[in-house]
């Protein structure tokens, strides 16, 4: 269970304001009073030349380098931002902190998930002993090998929710990157759980897409449709 943020833009303190929602999001959540407190990290990729990838086990409302980091960024700029509550505590590290990278040939994939798929029946899908995985390591895996057309094939493997934000940089210079997002959510299993649906909604506002209870701090524009893959 994690509350995440994608931006797309070139303005700095709107990316500020919308990362001062998701710290309060993170320290309190206003839908299930959660504690977001298992790590976080970032990715971000800007025109003037700037590729920042930062994960910690801290806290995002008790790392200093927040609102550091974002000071770097110049010009039109590609960001994703997770805050993470861990489902397995043993795996709080940040090794284990998202955004997860992935390349290929082509491109660098990186991904932020909230929610929970069988990383079993995933990993035996990928060839992959998962025990020492994270679910959404094995998503990201899987986008790697069938691409991003493909995600509908990994709503068979979710438990709660495949809420994800997936930044691809060509390695061609002449291409540029895309920032995707995709909200899906197993309705049987949320309301079997207990768990209100609102939790795991994505909405739009301005430049941004972004967890349900960032929403509470910024407000919204729009819903981002259900299973279906958006780009900013």
């Amino acid at each position: 269970m994690c509350r995440m943020l994608a931006y797309k833009g070139e303005d700095k303190e709107e990316l500020k304001g919308f990362l001062e929602c998701l710290v309060k999001a993170a320290e309190k959540d206003p839908i299930t009073g959660d504690v977001h407190g298992d790590g976080w990290g970032i990715v971000a990729y800007t025109t003037s030349g700037t590729l920042i990838h930062y994960r910690s086990s801290l806290p995002i409302f008790k790392d200093k380098k927040v609102f550091d980091l974002i000071s770097f960024l110049e010009g039109k700029m590609w960001v994703i931002v997770h805050a993470r509550l861990a489902s397995q505590k043993e795996l709080v590290d940040a090794r284990f902190s998202h955004p997860y990278l992935e390349t290929t040939p082509n491109e660098l994939i990186y991904i932020a998930h909230n929610g929970s798929v069988d990383k079993e029946l995933l990993g035996k899908e990928m060839g992959l002993d998962p025990k020492l995985m994270v679910d959404s390591e094995l998503i990201g895996k899987f986008i790697a090998r069938e691409g991003i057309s493909r995600l509908d094939r990994l709503k068979e493997y979710t438990k709660s929710a495949l809420n994800l934000f997936i930044l691809r940089i060509p390695r061609d210079k002449s291409s540029p990157p895309s920032l995707y997002y995709f909200n899906y959510y197993n309705e049987d299993y949320v309301k079997k759980k207990g768990i209100p649906s609102e939790y795991y909604k994505f909405y739009k506002k301005g430049n941004a897409v972004f967890s349900s209870s960032l929403a509470y701090f910024c407000g919204k524009d729009s819903d981002v449709a259900y299973g279906v893959i958006g780009e900013l």
